[in-house]
């Protein structure tokens, strides 16, 4: 029914933001297929969009149709990417007979073409392109060409990383001022990307453009899977005992009035239960995404972003202005980490819970999936950012493994000491608060984590959830790590008997039965007070 929706109103263009593998491509894809002349009408049969009589009369297979995708351009230089966007557009007008002889054209028309297959093209020869094939399809048909591009924003995120954005800029509102902007031969256009560049003024003149975020209710439903479809499609499988793990891992995005689950992971998973039914859920869509916004943010805020990035990580929420009109010019003149908190949320690192305020919003990440890896992002910024490295990380699981206490305080003691500060939000006087102990835990995780061992937080084991579970395999060794926080004055003594606690809660809720395979188990209890700490060793086995 997405095929419906948009052709509700020809008269608008649109762009529909979306995050990466929410189906947009495929989508597209069925757009162009119900549209395009020629196409065969026998692919729509039984489906919904067959019961829509007077609109398949008047649309399916009766328009000319270009169609688009930009999402393959990866060049690492401007003229690297101006022949790659080039070569796909001559493609696409290959497959509509245009620029070899093509007789709506003249032949200066048509070289253009010829150029840009050739890898001869220039900025001007690009910029004129969709304009000249919508011209070449009216003559041909007599009707007005639709334009259809998928991931139109690809193209300048690369050119973003790769520190050409500026003249993928002018390249990108010539392209597209010339195709939209009062183009006599286009109907309408469907755009679909992650982001909107609003402030850089691509879509600039093209005023009759609507645009569809993930706030919006417009294609809310057509974009990711609502529960009943997941819930329908486990019970095609007989895999309805699934839904709880389902649930956890890829639910949770809210798409304008529907409750949405990822699509991509659920298909990934769906398929991998086919071939073994009792598969533990894995991480498809975060393994598809780079951590470059979420260390921008990090490089510009420390660690009163890694709070925030805490608190979602813990299944908490934050407050942050959404506009849609997030733009990458923001990330590079005024270090604003707002652009950085709408770019994650239009790439789907986070969800809206409600609305607050004037484009206020309370935010979330949506499912496991997700804050899995924000927890890898900020693991990985604290890594880089604050003096941890590998022989450290070794030394610790060394002075862990022999019981050797204090050593093991000197060195977590050290980096404390060296990365924590007033300024950064730890206390030096009083109780410590939620925000604080997060900080602990995440900077003494980095360490843990910069090792051949695995270092998981919040591990579900025996009886309730464990602090830190450290495991090695080659080592046949587990470590068990339980925090306690505590007020500076406090003295030594009651430092360690907190460290006692710790260790004792270890034992009393089993937290070593999820390890009970490995042939060596410690038991490790730490005490924090401000930049200080002590420490508990106890060997299980």
């Amino acid at each position: 029914m997405f095929i419906a929706e948009a052709l509700a109103n020809k008269g608008e263009s649109k762009l529909i933001l979306r995050p990466r593998r929410f189906g947009k491509s495929l989508n597209m894809s069925m757009l162009k297929a119900f549209l395009e002349i020629g196409s065969p009408k026998a692919l729509f049969n039984g489906l919904a969009i067959e019961e829509q009589h007077g609109l398949c009369d008047e649309h399916q297979g009766k328009h000319p149709v270009i169609f688009l995708s930009f999402k393959s351009i990866t060049g690492s230089d401007f003229p690297e990417a101006l022949d790659e966007l080039a070569l796909i557009i001559s493609r696409e007008a290959d497959r509509l007979s245009i620029g070899d002889g093509c007789p709506e054209l003249k032949p200066s028309e048509n070289a253009v073409f010829a150029r840009m297959s050739e890898k001869q093209a220039d900025k001007n020869d690009v910029k004129s392109s969709i304009l000249l094939m919508s011209m070449a399809l009216h003559r041909r048909y007599g009707k007005k060409a639709i334009v259809l591009i998928d991931e139109y924003d690809a193209p300048i995120n690369q050119s973003f990383q790769m520190k050409y954005y500026e003249e993928m800029i002018l390249l990108f509102r010539g392209l597209l001022g010339q195709a939209l902007k009062g183009n006599p031969f286009v109907e309408f256009a469907v755009l679909t990307g992650i982001l909107r560049i609003s402030k850089e003024s691509i879509f600039s003149g093209v005023n009759n453009i609507s645009v569809y975020s993930a706030l919006d209710e417009e294609y809310s439903a057509h974009f990711g899977f609502t529960e009943g479809e997941v819930a329908a499609m486990l019970s095609y499988y007989s895999l309805e005992g699934r839904m709880a793990d389902m649930k956890e891992y890829y639910d949770g995005y809210r798409m304008g009035a529907y409750k949405m689950f990822n699509p991509w992971s659920v298909v990934r998973q769906c398929s991998r239960m086919l071939v073994r039914k009792n598969a533990e859920p894995e991480k498809f869509w975060v393994n598809t995404a780079t951590n470059d916004l979420t260390r921008e943010m990090l490089m510009s805020d420390g660690l009163e972003a890694l709070s925030s990035i805490e608190d979602l990580i813990t299944g908490g929420t934050v407050e942050k202005g959404i506009s849609i009109l997030a733009a990458y010019r923001d990330l590079i003149d005024a270090n604003d980490s707002d652009a950085v908190w709408e770019m994650l949320f239009m790439a789907g690192y986070l969800t809206w819970v409600r609305k607050t305020g004037d484009e206020m919003y309370e935010l979330r990440a949506p499912n496991l999936e997700v804050r899995s890896a924000l927890r890898k992002d900020a693991l990985s910024w604290a890594m880089s950012a604050m003096p941890i490295g590998k022989g450290k990380a070794d030394e610790l699981y060394a002075a862990l493994l022999a019981g050797e206490a204090e050593k093991a305080e000197a060195i977590i003691n050290d980096l404390l000491e060296s990365v924590l500060s007033v300024k950064d939000g730890v206390v030096v006087h009083g109780s410590f608060t939620v925000k604080q102990e997060r900080h602990y835990h995440l900077i003494v995780t980095a360490l843990l984590a910069c090792s051949n061992w695995e270092a998981a937080s919040e591990a579900e084991s025996g009886d309730g959830y464990l602090d830190t579970l450290c495991t090695n395999r080659d080592a046949n060794a587990a470590i068990i790590i339980e925090e306690k926080f505590m007020k500076k004055g406090d003295d030594d003594e009651r430092l360690l008997a907190e460290a006692q606690k710790a260790i004792d809660q270890i034992i009393e809720k089993r937290y070593a039965k999820r390890v009970e395979g490995y042939k060596t188990i410690v038991a490790v209890g730490i005490t924090y007070a401000s930049r200080k700490c002590k420490i508990i060793i106890k060997r299980l086995k």
